[in-house]
C-alpha cells in the first residue's frame, strides 16, 4: 500500500503516495488489447496482475473483499465509467494507489476529482508505472 510522505521528487511522492512494496494490480479497462498491454506492463514491473472489462467489475471485486496495491483504471467503459468506480471505490474507504488512464483528456478534471491518486494520458508507457514499483 502507498503511504503519505513528503520529501521526494518523484511525482508519485509529491501527490502524498510512496510505494511500500506495491505487487498486485487491476487493470480496468473495456479494451482486451488494452488490458493485455497494461498487464504486461506491470508483469515486466513485478507485479501479479487481474483484469476485468468495466468498472462494475472493479467495484464488485473490491466489495468481496479482493484489495491490490495498483489499479489502472481506464475511464471510458461500458456500465460504470471510471471516475464513477473511483468514486465507489474511495467511499468504500479503499486508499490503494488507483492510476486513470485515457485517451480523451478533456474528462481529465471530473477523473482526477472522483479520487485518483494521477492521472495519465494513453498510449501509457512502461516508464510511467516505475515510480509505483519496487522492484525496479
Amino acid at each position: 500500500m502507498a503511504v503519505p510522505q513528503s520529501n521526494s521528487g518523484n511525482k508519485a511522492a509529491r501527490n502524498g503516495f510512496v510505494p511500500l512494496s506495491p505487487n498486485t494490480a487491476l487493470v480496468v479497462d473495456d479494451s482486451e488489447a488494452v488490458r493485455i498491454i497494461h498487464s504486461l506492463h506491470l508483469r515486466a514491473l513485478g507485479f501479479q496482475t487481474r483484469e476485468v472489462e468495466n468498472g462494475q467489475e472493479a467495484v464488485r471485486l473490491l466489495e468481496s473483499g479482493m484489495r491490490f496495491d495498483v489499479i489502472l483504471m481506464d475511464y471510458h467503459m461500458p456500465e460504470m465509467n471510471g471516475a464513477e468506480a473511483t468514486k465507489r471505490i474511495r467511499d468504500m474507504g479503499i486508499q490503494c494507489v488507483i492510476l486513470g488512464v485515457s485517451a480523451d483528456e478533456d474528462f481529465q478534471t471530473n477523473f482526477v476529482q472522483s479520487g485518483l491518486t494521477e492521472f495519465f494520458s494513453k498510449p501509457l508507457a512502461r516508464h510511467m508505472l516505475i515510480p509505483y514499483s519496487t522492484s525496479v
